[in-house]
């Protein structure tokens, strides 16, 4: 009995299933002040553990060099989506706000439902900016 049990944990420990990983955001975006870039994931924690999205950005063309990286559920997404700024507002984030030219954005995912990845210059009026963005989707498997 005592072999059985250390070949089960054995065989745990060496075929355990590695994270799913998705990339979202790889390679080089232009994002616009009045059209943000947006990636959109599904979570299932039923079928989904310890669920993430994380990685950098970076701007690396465009005046001012800052830009808005956050992670929103379905119901804040459409609140931050609103043009009535009262509405706009009491969207809360899945993850900080990152508003700047360089950094990590980090969102632990625990609601079922989509979720969106924004890359954003809606605080600007005109112009465009060019991010460069290494974000992905990671989950284990249930």
């Amino acid at each position: 009995m005592l072999k059985g049990l250390i070949s089960m944990i054995f065989a745990g420990l060496f075929f355990a299933q590695a994270p799913v990983v998705e990339k979202l955001a790889s390679g080089t975006y232009t994002v616009y002040a009045l059209t943000p870039q947006v990636w959109r994931v599904k979570v299932d924690p039923k079928t989904m553990d310890n669920v993430t999205i994380s990685g950098h950005f970076a701007v690396t063309q465009g005046t001012p060099k800052t830009i808005e990286v956050l992670v929103l559920n379905e119901e804040n997404y459409r609140k931050w989506k609103d043009d009535d700024l009262a509405v706009r507002s009491t969207a809360k984030a899945a993850s900080p706000v990152v508003r700047k030219s360089e950094g990590d954005i980090s969102a632990k995912l625990t609601d079922a439902g989509y979720h969106y990845l924004v890359i954003s210059d809606r605080f600007e009026y005109e112009g465009k900016k060019t991010v460069a963005a290494d974000i992905k989707f990671q989950y284990d498997k249930r």
